[in-house]
């Protein structure tokens, strides 16, 4: 912008500024909406400008807080987004989106989920604070919902909540129909982010992201304490779906029947299938579904090397460390994320609905009431993970302020809008509920080589010298488009660029430059010197590294389109006895009948601390 188009908005806006600012302080309350009105129709110079005004005043708080439920908010939108804060602007709310590749002429699916009453038109009463840590307010159990089932008088109070929350008006902050929308706004792009330069329609998203995690405590949190407030009972708490234990894998029978239920589920999953953490969606072949007993195994191995042996840094479990302006994405989730999180959606959803809706899409995720139970089980695997990698209390995975800052908005049981920072999600203790203690098997599930290390060094080196027998044989570039198993010679940094102290760096493996045609579903599992065929390959062999998993709904905000996948292998490599070898085989394994419209421009290994 230049510099003499900044100044002849300055005398219009300052003369603004000044008139909204000296109202009295009742027709401040009363006009307030009116305001935010007159500034979200601002150009994107003049939004600017006021971003240059602000900023002159204060250059240590660009989002000023606020403690009087009459006192305005107002949006910093100018610069790049270097140092400040992650959020959305809620005045940008907009309907989005996505193109359907399987739909007659490639139609628009549309989807809105703004409320009907702006959020921006409302005060910011208060920013968030923890439940005062006494008697009087005791502290919420959260129960394995499959132990629920002859609970009579705990079940009559949920349902009793969720029918009383349906029955609310639709524009109440609590009713099912807003509660379930939050997830569709911070997570199908109806955001922009107001960090971001003003022009730049950046979409705000959670998700694929170290926002994945604090977004959705808060969500989960705020939505149970509604539920208690509903019918009166401060010690109520959303059961979690213990899909991590044997017994709990089954949709439980609870989330079967009463205003518990939901019609779009995928049919073939219900009671008592257990849930397939590794499931692949657009699956060619239906009928070779897995032994209960064997898919038991697998999900508890895959669980182990996605909480542990893939897991072991922060950024590898939470995602990647995202920046405003980065076209709403970085550069990709982390492990638990793809599975179980992504996985699970899929395997609930309807496969017959064009977008696998409700669970199997995120604007529609939350509409189903097992969504809670769910992200309940997810928000307990993240305090699991900080108890097994050493993160205690307050301690924060990331000391970085812009994670650390960044902040969402929730209504919370008393109507009221309140602002949540990053920070106050990391100690889970302090938001007064309790995960009720079950035993961790996949933690005893650590895998096994498919074959002894020795003879699979052997089979590797004969691989290497006959073409006929690789699918694909490349070097670490690409792209290649998985039509097929792609298999890469990729070669190791020297262990000489590791400093002396440096040993607990973990050995990392990226796979860079995913890209997925737009609307489409995909699932590629990746392996580390594979030896045995193709479609014995499962979690169970310790060759399996990681997955990616990519909902249909996923890239409607994403301009780029573009993702890396990053997972731990040193634990692998150590098993394997390959920790000396100077290079390691990468498979790509395209999972289910969507492979072709997935893309990636290369592998590589790097150390990560």
């Amino acid at each position: 912008m230049a510099t003499s188009s900044v100044w002849c908005f300055v005398p219009f806006f300052v003369v603004l500024v000044f008139v909204l600012i000296l109202l009295p302080q009742g027709s401040q309350h009363q006009h307030h909406g009116r305001r935010n009105q007159i500034l979200s129709q601002l150009s994107s110079k003049a939004i600017l400008v006021e971003g240059w005004l602000r900023d002159k005043q204060s250059t240590t708080d660009a989002e000023p807080a606020s403690s009087s439920s009459s006192t305005e908010y107002y949006y910093y939108m100018s610069g790049s987004g270097n140092g400040i804060p992650f959020s959305p602007n809620l005045s940008t709310c907009h309907p989005t989106s996505s193109q359907i590749p399987d739909s007659p002429h490639k139609k628009s699916h549309e989807v809105n989920c703004c409320p009907a009453s702006p959020d921006s038109g409302e005060p910011i009463v208060r920013d968030f604070q923890f439940p005062s840590p006494s008697s009087a307010s005791p502290v919420r159990i959260r129960r394995p919902a499959h132990r629920l089932a002859l609970d009579r008088e705990y079940l009559a109070k949920y349902n009793k909540a969720v029918a009383i929350m349906k029955r609310l008006p639709p524009d109440h902050p609590h009713s099912w129909h807003r509660q379930a929308q939050i997830h569709c706004l911070y997570c199908n792009g109806a955001y922009y982010q107001a960090a971001a330069a003003a022009a730049a329609d950046v979409p705000f998203m959670v998700h694929e992201s170290w926002l994945f995690f604090p977004f959705h405590r808060f969500y989960v949190y705020f939505h149970e304490r509604i539920l208690g407030k509903l019918i009166g009972d401060d010690t109520f708490a959303l059961p979690y779906w213990n899909y991590d234990s044997p017994d709990g894998m089954p949709i439980p029978d609870i989330y079967m029947k009463g205003e518990l239920h939901d019609m779009k589920r995928a049919t073939r999953h219900l009671p008592p299938a257990p849930v397939a953490i590794d499931y692949t969606p657009d699956k060619l072949d239906l009928s070779d579904e897995p032994p209960a007993a064997e898919q038991t195994a697998t999900n508890l191995a895959l669980l182990y090397q996605h909480m542990v042996s893939g897991a072991s840094k922060p950024e590898l479990f939470m995602g990647c460390k995202l920046r405003p302006g980065e076209d709403g994405a970085c550069s990709g989730m982390g492990t638990a994320e793809a599975a179980p999180h992504n996985s699970v959606h899929l395997w609930v959803g309807d496969a017959s609905m064009l977008e696998y809706e409700d669970m199997g899409t995120l604007y529609a995720a939350a509409r189903d009431p097992l969504f809670f139970a769910h992200h309940a089980n997810l928000d307990r695997l993240w305090a699991v993970w900080r108890r097994l990698h050493g993160y205690r209390g307050s301690r924060p995975e990331f000391d970085d302020p812009q994670w650390l800052d960044s902040h969402f908005y929730f209504h919370d049981e008393n109507a009221d809008l309140v602002r949540v920072r990053v920070r106050d999600a990391i100690d889970m203790d302090r938001f007064g509920y309790a995960y009720e203690e079950v035993d961790l098997p996949w933690l005893d599930a650590r895998p096994k080589p498919s074959v002894a290390p020795e003879l699979a060094r052997d089979l590797l080196r004969a691989k290497e010298k006959d073409y006929d027998n690789m699918l694909r044989m490349a070097t670490n570039k690409g792209p290649w488009t998985l039509e097929e198993t792609v298999r890469v010679q990729v070669t190791r940094p020297p262990k000489s660029t590791i400093k002396a102290g440096q040993e607990e760096l973990e050995e990392v493996l990226v796979v860079e430059g995913i890209s997925v045609e737009k609307g489409m579903h995909a699932k590629f599992d990746i392996y580390v010197n594979l030896v045995v065929d193709d479609t014995a390959a499962s979690p169970k062999l310790r060759e399996y590294a990681g997955c990616f998993v990519k909902m249909k709904g996923a890239d409607v905000a994403m301009k780029g389109g573009s993702r890396n996948m990053k997972v731990g292998i040193s634990e692998i490599l150590e098993d394997l006895q390959a920790g000396e070898d100077e290079s390691i085989w990468v498979s790509l394994v395209p999972r289910g009948g969507t492979a072709n419209a997935t893309r990636v421009d290369g592998i590589r290994i790097e150390y990560m601390q």
